[in-house]
């Protein structure tokens, strides 16, 4: 009995800190079954219904719940704003699409950043790796502590920073041995 009352708990704590999944669920399924049930008769409410709720509900529920986290919430959430762009692309059949057109820009804009963010965080780590006489440990321990990332990720980062030494080396001393 008091083993299961302690995985209730424990089911209780997680929605507590994370009720942004299945109220993100329950939205987007009760989109997407409004939009299973409906005639088409009014296409530019539903997509802006379904358009409003992707983009901007979403991310703004991710950002509440999750507030406690500071700035690291504000990439994950431009990419849900984009994944709801793309998400709504493709419920709303093509000849119903009128303001997708005339936003997509801002799903590749989205992107963009995300991907700018992305190279700035791997040329720190890979400026690291070379520079530093800090182990690969170290180093991906430093790169955890300014960007957070699962302890599964810093174990690759660990790996791929140990691998990079030694190719590092290995060419080194293969460009020396050709002098």
């Amino acid at each position: 009995m008091t083993n299961f009352l302690s995985h209730e708990h424990r089911t209780v704590g997680w929605l507590r800190q994370h009720w942004f999944i299945p109220l993100a669920i329950a939205i987007a399924l009760g989109d997407v079954g409004a939009l299973h049930f409906q005639d088409w008769s009014q296409p530019r409410l539903f997509e802006s219904a379904v358009l409003f709720d992707f983009t901007i509900v979403l991310p703004l529920l991710y950002l509440w719940c999750y507030r406690a986290r500071g700035t690291a919430v504000i990439l994950p959430m431009i990419g849900l704003a984009s994944l709801g762009i793309w998400a709504t692309s493709h419920l709303i059949p093509a000849e119903h699409q009128h303001l997708l057109g005339s936003i997509a820009w801002l799903r590749t804009l989205a992107i963009a950043v995300i991907v700018l963010f992305e190279v700035k965080i791997l040329f720190s780590f890979y400026k690291a790796v070379f520079t530093s006489d800090s182990t690969p440990e170290d180093i991906a321990d430093k790169l955890a502590r300014d960007v957070p990332l699962p302890p599964w990720l810093m174990r690759v980062l660990a790996f791929e920073a140990r691998m990079l030494r030694r190719l590092a080396g290995l060419l080194k001393r293969f460009f020396a041995r050709l002098r």
